[in-house]
């Protein structure tokens, strides 16, 4: 599975993941991702297979309710809290690379337009 972590999510995370085998970029690191509006960010993850790993729920939700109704589809949503995976907190990156290893050691089995809440 291929991951890409939204802005918000430490390059770091990214860099952690990919030291142990997984195949994870970070948006942070790439300017032109990083300044794509959601709905274009998804789109592009989309395109090269990735699942966008994010913690605003509100608009990806929303975004993902809209295309199934269009037809338009995505290689995936993870949501992360951003209460228990802070940025500000001293547990992070940390909890979050943890938490993206049981998520990536166990994915879910269906091609597109699935979501997933890491607890």
């Amino acid at each position: 599975m291929r991951l890409l972590l939204d802005t918000h999510h430490s390059r770091l995370a990214a860099e952690r993941l990919r030291a142990d085998g997984h195949d994870v970029t970070a948006a942070a690191d790439d300017p032109v991702l990083a300044s794509l509006p959601d709905e274009e960010l998804l789109r592009a993850a989309s395109r090269a297979g990735r699942a966008v790993v994010t913690e605003n729920a509100r608009d990806f939700d929303r975004i993902a309710r809209s295309w199934a109704v269009t037809g338009e589809h995505h290689a995936g949503v993870v949501f992360t809290s951003p209460r228990r995976y802070h940025r500000g907190s001293r547990s992070y990156p940390a909890n979050l690379v943890v938490a993206l290893k049981t998520f990536l050691a166990d994915p879910p089995q269906v091609d597109d337009d699935w979501v997933y809440w890491i607890p």
